[in-house]
């Protein structure tokens, strides 16, 4: 805990951030917000389509900006396309792998289940993600949400090894235990209590330790 506590602080900047690049954000989006492709008519149309919404956003991908809802899409230049829920696999695709120039692709797979990099113990991170390995130096991996049409997570291989060596090791974070509670609980009660009596047997004999010494004075 203590090891993994200090790798919290990054000493030394030793590993690299999860957010892409800015080159990899635009290979999605097709770069900057085209504001002025937004109108009110375009809004009025998303409003309409998205009947229970209670808050609208805006997504772009290859240059085209959507307004999004629950998951929902509909496009700001051409809304009587209609509602749909995720942009096309193949042109998610396409766009990953452009995201590295120059750096050979691995694989590309479709997770339908949280990897080791890519997960939430409640659930709540969208499924399914692209995810595309590449053969840089850095081993990077991006994860794409095709829901949002953006890179949603990036690792390389430093990265990799402070998931485990910080969240892995501090809060326990294995798929092993976390996905079966409750013996993930029962492992950090015993590893807590193991740690308020290792506490206790240095603070008992150092009190008594000191209250000689003071009596001697």
């Amino acid at each position: 805990w203590i090891f993994s506590g200090l790798l919290s602080m990054d000493p030394w900047d030793w590993h690299p951030g999860n957010s892409p690049t800015e080159q990899q954000r635009n290979a999605l989006s097709g770069g900057p917000l085209r504001l002025d492709a937004l109108s009110l008519d375009g809004l009025r149309a998303a409003i309409t389509a998205f009947t229970s919404a209670k808050e609208i956003g805006v997504v772009q991908f290859q240059g085209e900006p959507f307004y999004m809802a629950d998951r929902q899409l509909v496009s700001a230049i051409a809304p009587e396309r209609g509602v749909f829920h995720a942009f096309d696999r193949e042109a998610v695709s396409a766009a990953v792998r452009s995201a590295m120039p120059g750096a050979a692709v691995e694989d590309a797979v479709w997770l339908d289940r949280y990897d080791a990099y890519y997960y939430d113990r409640r659930g709540e991170l969208t499924l399914p993600v692209l995810r595309v390995r590449y053969a840089d130096p850095h081993r990077t991996w991006l994860y794409a949400d095709p829901g949002r049409g953006e890179i949603v997570l990036k690792e390389e291989r430093l990265s990799r090894v402070n998931r485990w060596l910080y969240h892995g090791l501090h809060s326990l974070d294995f798929p092993f235990l976390y996905y079966r509670r409750p013996l993930w609980d029962i492992v950090v009660v015993a590893l807590s209590i193991g740690g308020i009596a290792s506490s206790v047997t240095i603070v008992v004999p150092a009190f008594r330790r000191l209250r000689r010494r003071w009596r001697e004075w």
